[in-house]
């Protein structure tokens, strides 16, 4: 040990350090923990209409304690330098870390660290002083934002290197990986490809899934595409080109995360700009500038007014403004049901009648194929031709059903767009942030906006004189893996609406009327997500459920089930789940259109939040849906992530878990308020929790957990006054909630 200390103290927090230093605490606080429990209390207080304010001083007495503890620390350090140089009778070199840092730093870190103090210059430190002036608090978010990508990557390159090193136990219990394969053997030949079957712990936590590109940890090379899993069993195929053999793995992790260089360059090029003009004011990267001043869209109203009028329709105004925005960002929050792909169909077509050309971004290729695809039927139905293209990902195979262009290259798309050889072109993030397509179309389209991050829609919005930003962030967010500034990390979805639950009317649109929920679910939905602004059509109040069984009716309901040990699969939630199911299948639906139809394995959907939940109701429920007279079928089972966007007649969700103790992954997921939203507004007549009710014995450390509970409770007591479950065996009545701080 090299200028360092060894201090015998089991724990090297700060306040085992105090006695070195003698430190005098005038709060008895023991730690943070103590200090959020209190605050908890102040809230409780506060809410009770009687603030507590000593609670409040007295937390800020232990957080003084702390910044002088930090000082003090910092004292005795420097006095036992100080007695060192004096018994070794030489000064002591302090390290030269700028120097070392300048050495690693590329042109690039160089370059971008200038132009972020450059930025930086006029802002204040305090939070509170920037926030005051918008042009101070775009421009700290706009240096900030220039590394927001290398700090994903950096995250993103540490844990790949980190699973790297691992051995084949230790990634058993990394849930991004899959450990201990075991090679079963060869099953298929497609192409020029090869298929082997492998198998594992169906045990062990794992978020892979069907359709990944994984990585082995003993090559750091690709180790092909999971083309099935099997969660229940424990086995997966996976896929991998003849050409380039592979050794079998051992096991299975993330690939190596691909750079997002045009991001980068995007987000520095406006950097720039701003830098050697202004924030405010016309010029290019106008639409990102204002965005990002959180100025409303510019669309001709008047200033400080709604976009949509009193006594107007949203869907109407949202036509109009289209063609009106004048480089400018609007954004539009459409909840569950509410037609916001619809709508966003509309309105391209509504600028493709103007003659204006279009692209389409988001987040996955997934999510821009389906307004892509909803962009054609739109036209077809009117008699307007639209022609298409759509930058493919390296992997995928042509189909002869796409009724667009399928481009291989960012070339291809470029020559298309700039020839005007199409009307709509639509590629992800890494296409349109390209700097070729700068300023190539009038208006593009980012679909998912609440999963797509504020610096990927600013870095895109560059290739268009307008951006439209289409989602909902009370449903999935973002996956984010970087610790970034708070305000930096957001989704642009989430960064308009700063908080709240629904967009201000001043700054976007929010699609007030859910086509989709029975107004006995939506009842739910609006109060817990949207602030009860949410209402549900006119014609939703026509759609019925009967059934056998007690699940008849409509809206919320809750079915305990007793269990203990389960982590992310239930063999008793499955048992009620078949039997509701059961009940279910043969009964009668009626549509909003007050046609009456047959409840079918296509009228129920069956949601987990865990793989391993999702294969044992997919062997359960299979033989009864096979088995249908008349309307056989394939059980519509999966996971929230996977079947966000689907609806059905009812809706059946399986929580899995015993308990919070036996949580396989953190309470933020299993209690996670988006993924409550999406599972409980797929049903248009019902949704139904099956869980154990202990998952109500919820110990929350933070308010936001506190949030994250209460949602849940919410959903039991708002199912509590509908009709008691049956007496399986395995079924419980509704449980009393109990969120208990700790």
């Amino acid at each position: 040990m090299r200028q360092g200390l060894r201090i015998g103290t089991p724990s090297y927090s700060i306040k085992k350090l105090e006695p070195l230093y003698g430190l005098g605490r005038e709060v008895a606080l023991r730690d943070a923990g103590s200090s959020i429990v209190m605050y908890e209390e102040y809230i409780r207080s506060a809410s009770a209409g009687a603030p507590n304010e000593s609670i409040l001083a007295e937390i800020a007495a232990y957080n003084r304690d702390d910044c002088r503890s930090n000082a003090e620390l910092r004292d005795w350090l420097e006095e036992r330098r100080t007695d060192l140089e004096a018994a070794e009778g030489s000064a002591m070199e302090r390290p030269a870390l700028t120097e070392e840092l300048e050495r690693g730093l590329s042109d690039r870190d160089r370059r971008v660290a200038d132009l972020s103090a450059n930025l930086l210059a006029q802002v204040p430190l305090v939070p509170e002083q920037r926030m005051a002036d918008p042009d101070l608090q775009a421009r700290w978010l706009l240096a900030n934002l220039l590394e927001w990508h290398r700090r994903e990557e950096k995250v993103e390159w540490w844990a790949f290197f980190d699973r790297c090193t691992k051995s084949d136990v230790q990634l058993v219990e990394d849930e991004e990986a899959i450990g201990q394969l075991t090679w079963v053997g060869e099953v298929d030949r497609p192409k020029q490809s090869v298929r082997h079957r492998y198998s594992f712990d169906p045990e062990q936590p794992y978020r892979l899934k069907l359709g990944d590109e994984v990585a082995d940890p003993a090559t750091q090379m690709s180790a092909g595409k999971i083309m099935a899993l099997d969660a229940l069993h424990g086995t997966l195929d996976l896929q991998s080109g003849l050409r380039n053999p592979r050794p079998h793995p051992r096991s299975l992790i993330p690939p190596a995360p691909i750079s997002a260089t045009a991001q980068k360059e995007a987000l520095e090029r406006i950097g720039e700009w701003v830098r050697d003009n202004s924030m405010d004011g016309p010029g290019p990267y106008r639409a990102a500038r204002d965005f990002l001043l959180r100025r409303p869209p510019r669309a001709g109203q008047a200033d400080g007014t709604d976009l949509v009028p009193p006594g107007e329709s949203v869907d109407r105004v949202a036509r109009r403004l289209i063609t009106q925005l004048d480089e400018t960002v609007l954004p539009i929050q459409g909840p569950p049901g509410a037609g916001k792909t619809y709508l966003g169909a509309e309105m391209v077509l509504e600028l493709l009648r103007a003659g204006r050309q279009v692209a389409i971004t988001a987040f996955t290729h997934r999510a821009l194929t389906n307004l892509l695809d909803t962009v054609l039927d739109h036209a077809q139905a009117q008699g307007l031709p639209v022609r298409a293209v759509r930058k493919i990902d390296k992997d995928e195979t042509v189909q002869t059903s796409w009724r667009y262009g399928a481009a291989e290259t960012n070339d291809e798309v470029m020559r298309l767009v700039r020839n005007r050889d199409v009307d709509v072109a639509a590629g992800t993030a890494w296409l349109w942030a390209r700097g070729e397509f700068e300023n190539q179309v009038d208006t593009i389209f980012v679909d998912e906006a609440g999963q797509m991050s504020l610096a990927n829609v600013v870095s895109v919005s560059r290739a268009a004189r307008n951006t439209v930003l289409l989602g909902d962030p009370q449903q999935l967010s973002q996956v984010k893996k970087g610790a970034h500034p708070e305000g930096v990390d957001l989704s642009s979805l989430e960064f308009v609406l700063d908080g709240q639950a629904v967009i201000d009317p001043r700054r976007g649109l929010f699609l007030p009327e859910t086509h989709r929920l029975h107004p006995d679910v939506n009842a739910f939905t609006s109060e817990v997500f949207y602030e009860g602004k949410l209402r549900a059509a006119p014609e939703t109040g026509l759609q019925s459920m009967h059934a056998a069984g007690d699940l008849t009716g409509t809206g919320v309901r809750w079915r305990g089930v007793g269990h203990r040990g389960n982590r992310n699969s239930s063999e008793e939630e499955a048992d009620l789940i078949e039997a509701l199911y059961r009940d279910l299948i043969g009964g009668e639906w009626t549509t909003s259109d007050g046609t009456s139809r047959q409840l079918s394995p296509a009228s129920v959907l069956v949601m987990a939040p865990y793989n391993a939940q999702v294969e044992l109701l997919t062997e359960r429920l299979g033989p009864i849906a096979a088995a249908v007279p008349h309307s056989p079928g394939t059980p519509r089972i999966g996971t929230v992530d996977k079947l966000q966007g689907q609806e059905a007649a009812v809706v059946l969700y399986s929580l899995a878990s015993s308990s919070q103790d036996e949580l396989p992954r953190s309470m933020e997921f299993l209690y996670s308020l988006n993924r409550l939203n999406v599972a409980t507004s797929r049903g248009r007549c019902l949704a139904v929790i099956v869980a154990s009710p202990e998952l109500l014995k919820v110990r929350v450390h933070t308010p936001f957990q506190m949030r994250l509970a209460n949602a849940l409770c919410r959903f039991v007591e708002m199912a509590a006054a509908e009709s008691a479950p049956r007496l399986l065996p395995s079924a419980l009545a509704p449980a009393q909630a109990s969120v208990t701080p700790s």
